[in-house]
């Protein structure tokens, strides 16, 4: 065994080097596979994910869609893995003419206020209703499908406002009871 001090009376650095080596070699031993466990949990715990009853999740792989999962627990990998979960049983609304405010509805101008054919000026205010059916396309096929609604319905009503008031509540009640 070297002795633990040079004859000034100083630590010999080759033993401390030494001794210190074996403690973090005796060390790891411990932290590798503890720190494995540590990532695998982590994923676990992050890749768990559960889907409630109405819901549909869109599971992406890479960024591709790989899977539609029904309600209920489930896992992805989420480093490779990516979960966008849509509402089908909700029922969404775009207001078409106004806007509903915590002080009660707000008319917006732009939109309610039409010329008609005979150059008067009427308002229109309208709610649309609608679920989603398909989650894809929801998701994927429109950068803002709420917008995307909204404006079209502002277009069909913009479009039939010169036909006049009674042809528009005509053409809607129709567009009503047909469910479009």
């Amino acid at each position: 065994m070297r002795p633990q001090f040079d004859n000034d009376g100083n630590p010999d650095l080759r033993v401390v080097v030494a001794e210190y080596r074996d403690a973090v070699r005796k060390r790891m031993r411990w932290i590798g596979p503890g720190l494995f466990a540590l990532v695998v949990l982590i994923i676990l715990l992050t890749g768990v994910y559960s889907v409630d009853p109405g819901e549909v999740a869109v599971v992406r792989t890479f960024g591709k869609e790989t899977a539609q999962v029904q309600p209920g627990l489930h896992f992805i990998f989420p480093i490779a893995q990516q979960k966008d979960i849509v509402d089908l049983a909700k029922v969404r609304r775009a207001e078409i003419g106004f806007r509903n405010t915590e002080a009660g509805p707000k008319r917006v101008d732009s939109e309610a206020l039409m010329l008609t054919g005979d150059e008067n000026i009427i308002e229109a205010q309208m709610i649309v209703q609608y679920q989603v059916e398909d989650p894809s396309k929801y998701l994927f096929a429109l950068k803002d499908p709420e917008t995307y609604s909204s404006s079209a319905m502002n277009s069909v009503l913009s479009e039939m406002a010169p036909l006049g008031p009674r042809m528009v509540l005509g053409l809607l009640g129709f567009l009503l009871r047909a469910r479009v």
